[in-house]
C-alpha cells in the first residue's frame, strides 16, 4: 500500500512527459531541480524543525498548519524562486515549465510527510492525501497558466477571472480542509465523497482550459 503513495506522483510525471510534444530536456532539469529542494527542504524539517503534533480537537488549528506548512509556504517559495531563476524567459514559458518542478517536489516531500507519520499508516495517508495533492497541482498549474500570464488573463471578462480566481483558492484550501476534518475522525465514506468531489472539480477545470494556448 505504501507503493501508492511513493509512485504516484513519479508515475504521474512520467506521463506527462510522454503526453508533450517537445524535448525532455528542460521538464527534467525542472523536475530534478524540485526533488533537489525538496530533499534539503526534508533534511532541514528532520534534524532543524520541532514535530508536530495534530490535536484531534481543532479544525482550525490543524487546517492552519496543513494549509501553511505543507501548500502555501513549499509552493509559495517555490514559485518565487523559479520564476525569478528563469525571469529572462517570457512570463507564458515559466508557467509552462513550473509544473515538472512542483512534481519533483512532492514526489519526495509528501512520502515524507506521510511516512514521517506514527504506524500503522492509515488509509487516508496512503491514498488519499497523495490524490488529492496531486489534483491541486495540476488543477494549480491550470489556472496558472491563465492567471499568471497577462496575455491570458485579458481575455476574461469579469465573470470568467471570478471562477477562475474562485477554482484557484478552492484547490488550494480543499486538501488542508479534508485532511483537518479526517483528524477530527470524518467517516470513510465521506471522506471518499469528498475526494470524488475534489477529483470532478479538477476534471471540469483541466476540460476549461480552452483559453490557454500550449
Amino acid at each position: 500500500m505504501i507503493l501508492f503513495a511513493l509512485f504516484l506522483i513519479p508515475l504521474y510525471f512520467c506521463y506527462w512527459l510522454f503526453e508533450q510534444k517537445k524535448p525532455f530536456a528542460p521538464f527534467l532539469f525542472n523536475a530534478f531541480l524540485g526533488l533537489f529542494l525538496a530533499a534539503v527542504f526534508c533534511a532541514y524539517k528532520y534534524f532543524f524543525s520541532p514535530y508536530y503534533f495534530l490535536t484531534p480537537d481543532s479544525f482550525w488549528r490543524n487546517f492552519l498548519h496543513i494549509f501553511l506548512e505543507q501548500i502555501v509556504l513549499p509552493l509559495g517559495v517555490l514559485t518565487a524562486a523559479f520564476l525569478f531563476v528563469f525571469k529572462k524567459d517570457k512570463m507564458a514559458d515559466r508557467v509552462q515549465k513550473i509544473l515538472p518542478f512542483y512534481l519533483g517536489f512532492y514526489a519526495v516531500y509528501l512520502p515524507f510527510r506521510v511516512l514521517g507519520g506514527q504506524l500503522p499508516y492509515p488509509a487516508f495517508a496512503l491514498f488519499v492525501k497523495p490524490a488529492m495533492f496531486l489534483l491541486m497541482i495540476v488543477v494549480l498549474n491550470s489556472r496558472q497558466k491563465v492567471l499568471f500570464v497577462p496575455a491570458q488573463r485579458a481575455l476574461l471578462s469579469v465573470k470568467e477571472a471570478a471562477v477562475y480566481w474562485s477554482s484557484f483558492a478552492v484547490d488550494l484550501l480543499m486538501p488542508a480542509a479534508v485532511e483537518a476534518l479526517w483528524i477530527l475522525g470524518m467517516k470513510p465514506p465521506l471522506t471518499i465523497l469528498f475526494l470524488l468531489l475534489y477529483a470532478a472539480g479538477a476534471f471540469v477545470c483541466l476540460k476549461n482550459e480552452s483559453l490557454v494556448k500550449d
